[in-house]
């Protein structure tokens, strides 16, 4: 285990990732026992099916016995677990997401909110930014590589919301954002004292899915959306589906509408027979 977690930094996989997913299968092997498909499979099924522990348990154990050359497969035994779509009555309109904006007394937070909305940031990442940029001006934030999906850039939607929001003005709330501190705990921390301690009446979440939706109503290509959050186009296919092929369809049908040439229907006309 040592061995592999030393090789998983070297290519370049993040701290963060491995304590949020591979530590979390392999703390869990006897430290003495010799590494064997035997081993690895009673692991595996110890975990509920169908289920993210199962998915997880099989990804890490595939890893590890490919690393170390050991004889086994769990790809059979990982069940058909996938992240639930998001649904339409979880996700907050950006009026209502302005409207608690003005709300916040507490500047700290308030400048969390405009951030998760505006960027689409998970909720840790929101102290996990270059803020020397941020404060210089630039509207283009960089994620940390400390962070559940390493470095990356995220553009803001709406636009007019960094000045809105005065965004470029960083004011990172009063818990505990040290470098050793787990990004789930942080995350965790941001999401109870905006849901809990300010009652605020969506997840802080759901304004990440906002913003993948806002960027398909501003006809951003879904590749680069994916990117910016973080995950793979495929991942994001399949959380925003519905709005991706309602968008489509509808900018389709939009477009061939307003062809000049499109065919017409056959005009009214009087000398039709009349109605019996």
């Amino acid at each position: 285990i040592e061995k592999f977690h030393e090789d998983f930094i070297q290519r370049g996989s993040s701290h963060t990732t491995w304590q949020g997913d591979y530590w979390k299968v392999l703390k869990h092997l006897p430290p003495k026992e010799r590494l064997t498909p035997k081993l690895l499979h009673s692991l595996v099924i110890s975990t509920e099916v169908n289920t993210r522990a199962r998915q997880r348990a099989c990804q890490v154990t595939g890893a590890i016995a490919r690393f170390a050359g050991v004889n086994y497969d769990p790809s059979p035994y990982a069940g058909k677990y996938s992240a639930r779509t998001v649904a339409p009555r979880d996700i907050p309109s950006d009026e209502l997401i302005a409207e608690w904006f003005d709300r916040i007394k507490n500047p700290s937070w308030q400048w969390v909110l405009g951030m998760l909305a505006t960027y689409g940031l998970r909720p840790h990442e929101v102290v996990r930014l270059d803020f020397d940029q941020l404060c210089a001006g630039d509207p283009v934030l960089w994620v940390n590589r400390n962070t559940k999906t390493g470095e990356r850039q995220v553009w803001a939607f709406h636009p007019e919301w960094v000045d809105d929001f005065d965004l470029c003005n960083v004011r990172l709330p009063n818990i505990n954002i040290s470098p050793d501190r787990p990004n789930t705990r942080i995350g965790e921390s941001i999401t109870h004292y905006l849901r809990d301690d300010l009652q605020l009446p969506f997840l802080p979440m759901s304004m990440r899915h906002r913003w993948a939706i806002r960027t398909l109503e501003y006809g951003v290509d879904v590749s680069l959306a994916a990117k910016q959050m973080g995950h793979s186009r495929e991942v994001h296919e399949r959380i925003y589906h519905r709005w991706i092929n309602a968008t489509i369809h509808q900018r389709e049908y939009d477009r061939v509408l307003n062809r000049v040439d499109r065919p017409m229907p056959p005009k009214k006309s009087s000398a039709r027979n009349p109605k019996i």
